[in-house]
């Protein structure tokens, strides 16, 4: 058996962020850790994006930035600016890269690779190979029981072209011109260059496609639109849209990542709530050498959320008109508070005054009945 002052399930994303910030506050001088990955070795496999509110420590990895993006529907577009807040691009490769290297540095970091949790118990992980015991333990693994009633699902591929096709200033962060059948869907546009872009089919619905399928909607896109160029690299995933339950969480064993409920389920971003996170999680480590689980989001977020998710399920058709009169009604800072997770009490009210009333008084509704019914039935 091998011991460990603090051990991370799952080196992505959260894993990799939160050893980072461990290292970099200095919580690793006189502690060891071990990350401990399923995967044989990393490669580019995502891009992560976020409004940028001048906090990024991860500049070597940004793939591109905008300060513009649009958002189209019924053949109209707008196009808001995002100058104070740019939206970024993060290359997962780079940043695998730089996360890795720097780690590295640390004899007392172990990067534990091809490794499969059998069972975690209390303080003990079992793998195939080995016993591993620690004090604290970071998990960012769901359990495959663990199921979603929807999910954002998207395939993406990088299109080179030898034509200068794209507008290279600004993203188009939805293209509501397409099928909605099943479940909420547009295209999702980061031109890296004039001739380098990487487009993207979404989803918002209860089940995901099989790859061929996306493809298909992606080859269409293209046609449409006159699009023609070399694929130089793919994307696909799936976002589970849910809160999970952190009752089996313990101030000594801790979920992270989006089964630590980081993901904000209304819109799938979840870089920057892990980075917040992270770094309250090693300044807490660092200071008392004992953590009282972070606030991951308000409850006003959540609640909101879970109302928004209920009138995709039941009125996905509508949502496209909804999304781009949002925009359209108000600031591209209002916007992109609400959708950060800094959004003000006045700013709120007005995103909820540009909905539509009828619609989401029949949602909170349903969901207040739900809520209701659950808590009686605990």
């Amino acid at each position: 058996m091998k011991e460990f002052d603090y051990i991370i399930l799952g080196g992505g994303l959260s894993g990799l962020s939160l050893a980072y910030e461990l290292n970099r506050q200095g919580c690793l001088k006189n502690n060891t850790l071990a990350i401990l990955e399923k995967r044989k070795k990393y490669q580019k496999d995502k891009m992560w994006s976020y409004w940028d509110f001048n906090n990024n420590k991860f500049k070597s990895c940004i793939e591109k930035s905008w300060n513009f993006f649009d958002i189209t529907y019924n053949q109209q577009s707008i196009s808001l600016s995002c100058l104070r807040s740019p939206y970024r691009s993060i290359n997962s490769q780079k940043f695998y890269k730089f996360i890795i290297n720097n780690l590295n540095k640390n004899k007392n970091i172990h990067l534990i690779k091809n490794t499969k949790i059998l069972s975690v118990k209390k303080n003990i992980i079992t793998t195939p190979n080995q016993t591993y015991k620690t004090k604290y333990i970071f998990d960012s693994l769901i359990a495959k029981k663990e199921k979603s009633k929807m999910y954002q699902h998207f395939y993406g591929c990088e299109i080179e072209s030898k034509k200068n096709i794209f507008n290279s200033a600004s993203v188009q962060l939805m293209d509501f011109d397409c099928e909605q059948n099943n479940g909420l869907h547009f295209f999702y546009v980061l031109p890296f260059s004039k001739k380098r872009a990487l487009i993207e089919t979404t989803w918002y619905s209860k089940k995901i496609k099989e790859k061929y399928k996306y493809k298909e909607e992606i080859s269409r896109y293209l046609l449409k639109r006159k699009i023609s160029g070399k694929i130089k690299y793919e994307e696909i995933g799936a976002i589970p849209l849910r809160h999970f339950p952190l009752n089996d969480s313990s101030l000594n064993h801790i979920k992270i990542g989006t089964a630590g409920n980081m993901t904000r389920i209304s819109t799938g971003y979840t870089f920057q709530a892990i980075q917040a996170f992270s770094e309250n999680l090693a300044k807490q480590l660092k200071l008392s050498g004992t953590i009282n689980l972070p606030l991951i989001r308000s409850f006003k977020y959540k609640f909101l959320d879970q109302i928004l998710l209920s009138v995709i399920e039941r009125n996905h058709k509508v949502m496209p008109k909804i999304f781009f009169h949002l925009f359209r009604n108000n600031t591209s800072k209002t916007v992109i508070n609400f959708l950060s997770d800094r959004s003000s009490f006045i700013e709120d009210l007005k995103i909820i005054i540009s909905m539509p009333k009828l619609i989401f008084l029949q949602n909170f509704f349903i969901f207040l009945y739900k809520s209701i019914v659950k808590t009686i039935n605990k």
